[in-house]
């Protein structure tokens, strides 16, 4: 193991022991040890009904993370290459990104109603205004006397955007990417929590109801179990990709 890895240990041990201390000065209806969340998580995963929110979670959250990346980086590489188009999109930006993500949820439901649909959108809009912040800054840090070498030697488009914006982008992006998948996954189980009939918030909401704080917990696992799914396993070989250049 290398010092990184050895330091990322002793993170997670330290975070573990922290939520046990917290477990045993705290009523077990208020917090469930590692234990014994670890315990109900394994249980859960002999039942089809752990299976069937979690599938649903993880398509939208896929599909929300797809969608607002997309649109994010698109609309981002069109403003950062052009100044008057940032300007007219800067209020839009603004405006998604001051509004509560609750407001953004109860329009969500009164535009789409409860489903899927609600929950994709809401991922979608929230997440695309990080990308396309950190899109246009990558590209504005391209030396804009490389730009001018680049026109006044007429190299193709894809080229420049290979050889200029890309490895101008590629940090900032990278480090969005991380982000949205976070927020990504936060933002799904609230919206199923408040405004769907399945999903892991929709089990969330069941188990608080319940007051079955283990499986609460293990839930709560599970929407962490799904986060490093997509940044350990899909996006962090993306991004070690896009930066071997700094090796």
């Amino acid at each position: 193991m290398n010092r990184q890895q050895v330091l990322t240990a002793i993170g997670f041990m330290l975070l573990l022991s922290g939520w046990q201390i917290l477990a045993m000065n705290m009523h077990q209806i208020l917090l469930a040890s590692p234990i014994q969340a670890i315990t109900s998580l394994w249980e859960m995963l002999h039942t089809p009904y752990f299976y069937d929110n979690f599938l649903i979670s993880i398509k939208r959250i896929s599909l929300g993370i797809i969608f607002g990346g997309f649109s994010g980086f698109v609309f981002g590489t069109i403003a950062g290459i052009n100044q008057n188009i940032k300007y007219l999109l800067d209020p839009l930006r603004w405006l998604i990104m001051s509004m509560p993500s609750v407001i953004i949820v109860v329009l969500a439901m009164l535009w789409f109603g409860m489903g899927s649909t609600m929950a994709v959108f809401m991922i979608a809009v929230i997440t695309a205004p990080v990308v396309y912040v950190n899109t246009v800054k990558g590209i504005e840090a391209v030396d804009k006397e490389l730009i001018e070498v680049a026109k006044i030697y007429k190299f193709p488009f894809f080229t420049r955007i290979k050889n200029l914006y890309t490895p101008a982008i590629a940090g900032p992006l990278s480090a969005a990417i991380v982000m949205i998948t976070c927020q990504g996954a936060r933002i799904a189980v609230m919206a199923e929590l408040l405004g769907a009939n399945e999903g892991i918030g929709y089990a969330v909401g069941i188990t608080r109801s319940n007051l079955e704080i283990p499986q609460l917990f293990a839930w709560i696992l599970t929407t962490l179990f799904i986060v490093a799914i997509f940044e350990f396993v899909l996006f962090r070989p993306i991004q070690n990709y896009f930066m071997r250049w700094q090796r």
